[in-house]
């Protein structure tokens, strides 16, 4: 299994000293970025490189493009309510809920961006995206499985974020983006025939965070990106499904979380 924790970090010590390196050439830079001149000064020595696509920082404060990428759904403060329930040839029992082992989903976005500063733009990506996550049940004081139920999300999403870059550095530059997301469910419903008895509520609200980099390429910008997308309000739904109350009733409350990474193709 990959382990996001580490992939994380180590791009959050890349971002930071890419951060901190493009400071060490920016009066060169600037200088030769500002006469469109296809060279650069490094630490005293000349260097040819010629700049692609001036335009997106000197022409139309608009530009398009899309994004993929691949996605870990899952759900954080899984909350039991403590009642006790009736399980099927089970009795009365507590449960609690778990989330099994995450699953991959994948993401589909076009990009509206609009300029307001140099380095400062504002960005809308409406896409949709798929996911998929597990809950598992247990009994309160104990570790053995007693069901497992699969819940699978398709969202329509409109993000509006902040992107604030640093200084470009020949035709690179990191980033970080910041902002808010409001996520659709296409299928928050129980479903009998899927054997999900659990609903979740149709709009989501997420807070968002991540950073990324820029690379200007002859004919488009190449961008990666990592972000962290927390929901910040109770996803569950109060609908249940007679013969299956337990199923929610066991639960208080949970919220949904997703870390994304992303390829951005822009001109």
């Amino acid at each position: 299994m990959i382990d996001l924790k580490k992939i994380i970090l180590a791009f959050g010590f890349v971002s930071i000293f890419l951060f901190t390196y493009k400071q060490l050439d920016a009066q060169a830079y600037n200088t030769s970025y500002k006469s469109r001149k296809p060279y650069f000064e490094i630490w005293g020595y000349p260097r040819t490189v010629r700049l692609n696509l001036v335009e997106l920082e000197k022409g139309s404060p608009w530009h398009w493009g899309f994004s993929v990428g691949l996605n870990i759904f899952d759900f954080t403060q899984i909350t039991p309510s403590g009642q006790t329930v009736s399980v099927d040839n089970q009795g009365n029992l507590i449960l609690r809920a778990d989330l099994s082992q995450e699953k991959v989903g994948f993401n589909i976005n076009g990009i509206i961006d609009y300029r307001l500063l140099p380095n400062l733009n504002i960005r809308i990506l409406p896409g949709i995206f798929f996911g998929s996550r597990q809950l598992n049940y247990y009994r309160q004081d104990a570790q053995s499985l007693l069901y497992s139920m699969p819940i699978t999300s398709n969202y329509v999403e409109v993000p509006i974020l902040l992107k604030y870059g640093a200084l470009r550095f020949t035709n690179f530059r990191p980033y970080i983006i910041g902002g808010g997301n409001l996520r659709f469910n296409l299928n928050a419903k129980i479903n009998e025939d899927a054997q999900r008895y659990v609903g979740l509520k149709k709009t989501e609200p997420f807070i968002e965070l991540g950073f990324g980099f820029d690379f200007y390429l002859k004919y488009f910008r190449f961008s990666t990106e990592i972000k962290l997308s927390k929901g910040f309000k109770n996803a569950l739904s109060n609908e249940i499904i007679s013969g299956q109350e337990f199923y929610r009733t066991s639960l208080k409350s949970m919220q949904s979380n997703m870390i994304s990474i992303s390829f951005h193709f822009e001109g």
